[in-house]
């Protein structure tokens, strides 16, 4: 399927480089696991060095490094079990897309102590191959996450993950894995992120473009070719799962136009990441600007008066969205 072989393509160019054989590494560190082999169960790494994941994405910051400096390596997934110095995750961060998830991790992305994780595609790879919810499946996830989590440097405390909006139908899976983590639901007016894919379309708003994973998306009386219904009909998806799981899996639910005020005002203290008035000034910064667009300044997306005939049931899941929202912030 053309879906399939796009995502193949975009892995591949994550494991172009010189490829290194494992014996002759001596340690694992500063290596990052950015694929797997769904046939063999192999992992590929790349060698980041002392790079940084500043980039608004994790893919973003394998394809800045020089490619003089890429190297790779192949090894079987029990190497992921050798990671011991890393960092706990400090939360997860799922979102429904163009929600303000992106200038969330960019904001922390500032703070030296905090490593950020942006959609890292490995991990969506995992969910790809390790479909089955067994406790040897969400050991290996936790091995994973380790790798990812990996201490580089002395005075990183606080490890950042954001995934795919579609991994949302794993939250019981992550839930199992890190029983005690924070977990970040990020979300927006359905009029809005409908016009923010109008113009430039997410691949998981296109119809068999992104495996979905456990979200069904209801296609019953869509009408071929309408991206806009199958867009309202993935975000009912999304905030239907969202409802589903606030109790049993504790969430934290944040709207977009709690942005971004909400970050220094309360969630920086609700994940325990302690910073100093330099740091949060740097915080406060980069909130001004593009989250995808760093030289850009920020000035809120254009408004959107199309409305589309599905959009009444969709309103109705992010009404009792923030019905829970507000009884969370009285609590």
């Amino acid at each position: 399927m053309q879906t399939q072989l796009s995502f193949a393509a975009e892995h591949r160019s994550f494991i172009n480089g010189a490829l290194i054989d494992q014996s002759q590494i001596s340690s694992m560190k500063n290596w990052y696991p950015v694929s797997i082999c769904d046939q063999t169960l192999d992992v590929f790494w790349r060698d980041l060095g002392e790079q940084k994941f500043h980039a608004s994405f994790f893919q973003n910051t394998l394809n800045e490094q020089a490619r003089s400096q890429r190297r790779v390596c192949k090894t079987s997934i029990n190497v992921l079990g050798q990671f011991s110095n890393f960092v706990e995750p400090t939360a997860f961060v799922f979102h429904v897309s163009r929600c303000g998830s992106t200038l969330m991790t960019q904001m922390l992305s500032t703070l030296a102590h905090c490593i950020v994780l942006s959609e890292p595609p490995v991990i969506d790879i995992f969910f790809r191959t390790y479909k089955e919810f067994s406790e040897k499946n969400v050991r290996i996830f936790q091995q994973l996450i380790a790798a990812l989590g990996q201490k580089r440097f002395d005075n990183e405390r606080n490890l950042i993950i954001k995934l795919d909006s579609w991994h949302l139908g794993r939250i019981d899976f992550i839930r199992a894995a890190f029983p005690q983590t924070p977990l970040l639901f990020l979300y927006r007016e359905p009029q809005q992120v409908l016009a923010s894919h109008r113009r430039q379309r997410g691949p998981q708003m296109i119809p068999d473009f992104v495996d979905m994973g456990n979200l069904q998306i209801d296609r019953i009386d869509l009408s071929p070719g309408d991206l806009d219904a199958y867009c309202l009909r993935v975000l009912d998806q999304f905030y239907a799962t969202a409802i589903e799981h606030y109790h049993v899996s504790n969430l934290q639910l944040i709207n977009y136009s709690e942005l971004p005020k909400l970050v220094w005002e309360k969630l920086l203290d609700h994940l325990n990441i302690a910073c100093s008035t330099d740091e949060l000034c740097q915080v406060k910064a980069r909130s001004q600007f593009h989250s995808k667009h760093t030289d850009q300044s920020f000035h809120g997306d254009p408004p959107s008066q199309i409305e589309h005939i599905e959009i009444k049931k969709t309103l109705k899941f992010y009404q009792r969205l923030e019905s829970l929202r507000q009884s969370q912030s009285n609590a």
